[in-house]
């Protein structure tokens, strides 16, 4: 078992999402200013926590805040925009291919909702 440190982590959807980072770390625009001004969209904005081995972490919050997004930065199946995932000592925005795939397979396993979801529910 190993820890899951993350570290400023940031996801904005859109063209414009370097403009984005920069004004909202600045502290000069929001969620809603980021799609107003930069048709851009914060999914996750600054997030940072370790996850030490044999822990029970839970990430929780309403629809549509990020949680699943967020996860995704675990396995990299997203990208940032900026901030660090490391799994164990392992830099997982250093990877290649075939690393990721191998930690996927491996050391990270993740169950996404819609295929846990019950048709008539």
């Amino acid at each position: 078992m190993t820890s899951v440190t993350v570290e400023n982590v940031w996801k904005i959807f859109g063209v414009r999402a370097a403009e984005v980072l920069a004004a909202a770390q600045r502290g000069d625009v929001d969620k809603t200013g980021a799609l107003e001004q930069y048709d851009c969209v914060i999914g996750v904005a600054d997030v940072s926590f370790r996850a030490e081995p044999g822990e029970i972490f839970c990430i929780m919050g309403l629809s549509g805040s990020g949680k699943s997004t967020l996860v995704r930065h675990i396995n990299r199946l997203l990208e940032p925009t900026a901030g660090s995932v490391c799994i164990g000592d392992d830099d997982i925005m250093a990877m290649d291919e075939k690393a990721l795939r191998d930690l996927r397979n491996r050391r990270v396993g993740m169950v996404f909702q819609n295929f846990g979801l019950m048709p008539h529910r």
